[in-house]
């Protein structure tokens, strides 16, 4: 075995001709030293930065006074933008009134964009913004109740799974959860096409996101291994992912949302299949045994 290399440091006094002190050491206790002095220095040096007005010399780092000089002026911005569109809203409208060639429909003024408050802020909604919440709220429910069924006459739907069974909790609810009854796969509601699919760490499975005709978009949340691929073409009833892994209890859920025209609506409505298998008690599960 080859012995190991031993190295000595001494300090001398020349003019006694005697030794002061001297250190011995090896070649890895060095390194092992250099590098817990480095690791030291490392810390050391983060902890003054953090702790001490030498952070101040970062590249990037803002003053007090600069940072405050900045905030008055994104609040100055803000309020001079609410002054332009007031404005610019005032200019259309006379536009549109001095306009000869107008149709006798197109002489209602313009109405500004309300501008939402701040959650910070201490102003309490203006009449108007209060009036465009309320027209907007009318809106959406006009839209989710009227417009958004007459457009499901021309698409064909189908269920999203051959034996699914949405929960009866969310039969009513924007955020469907389908139970399957056996490890089946999941299928496409209607025909589209594939416009994203990722693996989603919090949702535990994988999240697919079909749009189909006349501005209605699915989207299916805690499946299995997807079949297709974004950008791929699907039918209505075509399988889109594997069945979903089983929780601790041995059942296999997923979710779906739906969106007409970027409004949400009731998935169930849509594809909840008959009422027959709809409304069918929940079925025993079991858990899976291991041998």
């Amino acid at each position: 075995m080859k012995p190991l290399v031993k190295y000595k440091l001494t300090l001398e006094d020349e003019s006694h001709l005697t030794d002061v002190t001297g250190v011995r050491f090896t070649l890895p206790g060095l390194c092992a030293a250099g590098l817990l002095v480095a690791v030291a220095g490392l810390f050391i040096a983060g902890l003054l930065i953090a702790f001490t007005p030498l952070r101040t010399l970062l590249p990037g780092y803002l003053k007090d006074s600069q940072r405050s000089a900045t905030e008055e002026g994104l609040l100055r911005l803000d309020s001079l933008t609410a002054v332009y569109d007031a404005n610019q809203a005032y200019i259309d409208n006379c536009l549109k009134v001095l306009d000869t060639d107008r149709v006798p429909g197109d002489s209602a003024a313009v109405v500004p964009v309300s501008r939402e408050l701040t959650s910070d802020s201490l102003m309490g909604a203006s009449p108007q913004e209060s009036r465009f919440v309320s027209q907007m709220e009318e809106r959406e429910r006009f839209n989710i109740s009227v417009l958004a069924p007459l457009a499901a006459e021309g698409v064909i739907f189908s269920p999203v799974a051959a034996d699914g069974i949405f929960t009866s909790e969310s039969k009513e609810a924007e955020e469907g959860v389908v139970v399957l009854t056996r490890d089946e796969s999941v299928l496409s509601a209607a025909d589209g096409s594939v416009i994203a699919m990722y693996y989603s760490a919090a949702d535990g499975g994988y999240v697919v996101l079909v749009q189909h005709n006349r501005g209605f978009v699915t989207c299916y949340t805690h499946v299995g291994s997807p079949l297709v691929g974004t950008g791929d073409l699907v039918s209505a009833g075509q399988v889109l992912a594997l069945a979903p892994a089983p929780d601790k209890a041995g059942r296999r859920t997923f979710t779906v949302r739906m969106w007409h025209n970027g409004l949400p609506i009731i998935p169930y409505k849509y594809i909840g299949g008959d009422e027959t298998s709809a409304d069918a008690a929940p079925m025993r599960y079991e858990t899976p045994r291991g041998r």
